[in-house]
């Protein structure tokens, strides 16, 4: 009796580890649709969402080491007089970035503004590959704005989103800020795949 009482004790144990490793990985599936990113080669822009000051970081890094000659930031002033795009190009000069290679856009206050703003970049200037860089918990909303403003034109968007200090991939679940923040997104994406962009 006592052996059978351990092996269904033994039983219940696999059944609980397994289903907490699948779960596990399926949460990790989740964080990995909300950040999707690309192996990067060369392209003709860097477009940065204007938010964190990670994601000017890590585009910064992408243009010092030579993936792309221009830099695009897009955002408009989060509050007073100065945009969050001229923010970046100031502190970009100051990294030493020519001021030739910076182009702002300064009128988006959403994601959906940011990729119809800068539409009318991409298309004046020709560019026809750009790398996008947001957080990665943002990139998929990001993306998919980006996708579906330049969907009639040929134009390859690499993803390449920058860290984050408090969402990540594999471990989003594990605090509250990383659900609320994984819940928004979640429902923001829905919103436009249902055509509302307005509300992004």
């Amino acid at each position: 009796m006592r052996k059978v009482i351990l092996f269904i004790i033994f039983f219940i144990l696999v059944i609980a580890i397994f289903g907490y490793y699948q779960a596990e990985s399926g949460l990790t599936l989740i964080g990995r649709y909300f950040s999707p990113s690309d192996q990067s080669s060369k392209a003709d822009a860097i477009v940065v969402v204007s938010g964190s000051n990670e994601r000017f970081t890590h585009a910064l890094s992408l243009y010092k080491e030579g993936f792309a000659p221009k830099l695009i930031f897009s955002g408009a002033a989060s509050e007073g007089p100065t945009s969050n795009a001229k923010a970046w190009k100031i502190a970009a000069i100051k990294e030493g970035v020519p001021e030739a290679d910076i182009i702002t856009e300064e009128k988006a206050t959403n994601t959906y503004e940011n990729a119809a703003f800068s539409k009318g970049i991409i298309l004046d200037k020709k560019f026809k590959q750009i790398i996008l860089v947001s957080s990665p918990y943002h990139q998929r909303r990001a993306y998919e704005s980006f996708k579906e403003v330049l969907k009639e034109h040929d134009i390859t968007i690499q993803n390449n989103p920058a860290t984050s200090s408090f969402w990540k991939a594999d471990n989003w679940w594990q605090s509250k800020l990383g659900m609320q923040t994984t819940t928004s997104e979640a429902a923001k994406i829905i919103w436009l795949k249902s055509n509302i962009p307005n509300v992004l």
